[in-house]
């Protein structure tokens, strides 16, 4: 889940430290409803004391990065760093799972452009057209899965005409309701030619295995990776960082194989007619950049050995379940000490994501969200919780994770008004509040006026 890098999941932010996304989530990426924010606003009936002076602003001091449900990826490195295996490690973070062996479907499809298919604004390509480049290879274009042309490194303009997806390369024009891109060096396609890498305009990533997808949506060039699920999608999810391998997190990037696998194959039983995928290539489910990732200088080997060390064959791999049923695991980048029941965040109550204790978080090297501020202007507060001015602000209730469930703030006069909800609506409405238009997480220790 696209990953905290952080959306809150699938919101978390766009990226953080360790998964450079979940929307958070952004994550996410989450099939559960987020909790409304209710605003509670109180008049104090006795005679008000004097208008004190009110502050310019306000500083929102807090730790963590995510949504806080399920692992935390920081937490993870630090046990995995303290001598803790991916089972250890995963057991941990997930109530009463079970990482094993079972049979997996043997590809998935991801878009990798087109137009969101879950419905978050801000997401997706409008674009009517876009572009594919080929480099070092030779291409094939099918229609029906006959070959309707080829031709040596280069760049495929694509295009929409009413149902029909349009490619124009060379000065020659293809069209068709629905057309397949191949290239060498792949299952699909081997000419005697090097293998090819392939990107697309408005993408994020390169792509190296599989095929591309082209057809037209809703007006838009909709382009879909269909690729290896265990091996080749797997190798181009791009949630932790890689090279804490070389520091000591191996195990650490073994788990998050298996839940980045896990989450894949539940979204594998899910085909969306949206975007003609199962998944789409950010944090809105999970961050899938390719070759890019796989091909990392250096430290790309650590994550490809993570792999394969949790894969038995192409259709069989290691998968986290609960009750003997693969899940839905969530992830995030670090917490502020405790994770947090998926219920406290969203509304959905999954048995396996519960809240633990998580003193790992703090203590992993690299982890630069062990502390952070924000700052709400004092014309900010007054709107965020309809108070004509705001004298101070303070958390009065917490989730049992310790995140924020409800701030109170009291005017001059002695009027006192709440905000309060789900942690993940906590964290947006606050945030959207703040300077910088977003709060790192919902794990607010207090708000100090200045």
């Amino acid at each position: 889940m696209r990953t905290e890098r952080a959306v809150a999941r699938r919101v978390s932010t766009r990226r953080d430290p360790a998964r450079r996304g979940v929307l958070t989530p952004l994550g996410t990426a989450v099939g559960a409803a987020v909790g409304a924010l209710v605003l509670i606003g109180s008049m104090l009936v006795h005679a008000a004391p004097a208008a004190a002076a009110v502050p310019d602003s306000f500083v929102v001091k807090g730790s963590g990065f995510g949504h806080g449900v399920g692992m935390s990826q920081y937490g993870a490195y630090q046990m995995a760093r303290q001598g803790k295996s991916a089972a250890q490690i995963l057991g941990h973070y997930y109530t009463g799972t079970r990482a094993g062996n079972i049979s997996t479907p043997a590809r998935v499809q991801v878009q990798v452009h087109g137009p969101d298919p879950y419905g978050y604004s801000g997401y997706g390509d409008s674009r009517g057209s876009t572009r594919i480049t080929v480099k070092g290879g030779w291409w094939s274009l099918l229609s029906g899965g006959r070959q309707i042309e080829s031709g040596p490194p280069g760049t495929l303009r694509v295009s929409t005409s009413g149902s029909r997806v349009v490619v124009r390369a060379d000065g020659r024009t293809m069209r068709g309701r629905s057309l397949a891109l191949e290239w060498s060096g792949t299952e699909y396609y081997k000419p005697r030619a090097a293998s090819a890498t392939v990107s697309v305009r408005g993408a994020q990533g390169t792509y190296r295995h599989g095929r591309m997808l082209l057809a037209a949506v809703s007006g838009v060039p909709n382009v879909v990776n269909q690729l290896r699920l265990n091996t080749d999608y797997l190798y181009g999810v791009a949630e932790m960082p890689a090279s804490w391998g070389a520091g000591g997190g191996a195990q650490a990037l073994r788990a998050q194989a298996v839940v980045a696998r896990s989450y894949a194959v539940l979204k594998a039983r899910d085909w969306k007619s949206r975007c003609r995928c199962h998944l789409v290539d950010d944090i809105r489910d999970q961050q899938f950049t390719g070759w890019k990732r796989e091909a990392e200088p250096t430290y790309g080997s650590y994550w490809r050995a993570a792999v394969h060390a949790t894969r038995t064959s192409a259709r069989s791999a290691r998968v986290l379940t609960y009750q003997g049923s693969p899940v839905e695991a969530h992830y995030f980048s670090s917490s502020g000490g405790r994770t947090a029941r998926s219920e406290d965040v969203w509304s959905t109550v999954l048995p396996y994501e519960r809240s633990v204790s998580d003193p790992y978080s703090s203590r992993a090297p690299g982890n630069s969200m062990t502390s952070w501020t924000r700052v709400i202007t004092q014309s900010q507060a007054r709107k965020l919780f309809d108070l004509g001015n705001v004298r101070s602000i303070r958390v009065v209730a917490r989730w049992s994770s310790g995140q924020a469930r409800t701030l109170e703030a009291t005017s001059a006069g002695g009027a006192t008004s709440r905000v309060t909800g789900k942690a993940d609506r906590i964290r947006s409405v606050v945030g959207a509040r703040t300077t910088a238009g977003n709060v790192p997480a919902a794990w607010i220790g207090k708000v100090v006026a200045r």
